[in-house]
């Protein structure tokens, strides 16, 4: 009788994965990206946001010492010891009397309310931005406001709060030409 040639198939399961478990492990990945990309995308405004800020604090302070040194604020960012090489002219407040801008930012002085504006006027969170005002008469003299206007100059189409209390940490204050929240 001949024999016929047989095959061993080894009983132990050979490594691998399973459908299954690749599908799992996707699947956790894929909830781990839902959860992480919304603190990512907070955490990369909020640094957009800090420099902004380091700006507006500038050009208060030298706003600060324009006056002392002339008794009077400056009407133009040029006359403030500032160096801003911004060339755009885009505003992000409509009342304001000289304005710079770079494409993502614009910073203003508007002497009628004696402030000093920086507002986004680009991206997801057009229309956000801060403000201080530097008349020592108000109690928000030197306070930073953040704004998300409404009204005169461009407007911002995010859900109220969601730049100035979620990603800035702000205590709302009040409403005027738009939600304002206090940070410090």
């Amino acid at each position: 009788m001949t024999k016929i040639y047989q095959k061993n198939y080894p009983t132990e399961k050979t490594a691998g994965f399973t459908l299954i478990e690749l599908l799992v492990v996707v699947l956790i990945i894929g909830i781990l990206a839902a959860v992480a990309l919304p603190q990512y995308t907070k955490a990369v405004e909020k640094s957009r946001s800090s420099q902004a800020l380091a700006l507006l604090r500038s050009f208060y302070d030298a706003q600060q010492v324009y006056y002392m040194a002339n008794g009077t604020y400056a009407q133009k960012i040029d006359d403030l010891d500032l160096d801003i090489n911004w060339t755009g002219s885009t505003k992000w407040y409509s009342g304001a009397t000289d304005t710079k801008s770079n494409g993502e930012w614009s910073l203003q002085i508007n002497p009628y309310w004696t402030g000093v504006y920086v507002g986004r006027i680009s991206g997801a969170y057009q229309g956000a931005g801060f403000y201080m005002v530097y008349n020592s008469s108000s109690n928000d003299a030197g306070k930073i406001i953040c704004m998300e206007r409404t009204a005169s100059g461009l407007t911002f189409a995010g859900q109220e709060g969601s730049y100035c209390k979620t990603i800035m940490n702000g205590t709302y204050w009040r409403t005027g030409n738009g939600p304002q929240y206090k940070l410090n």
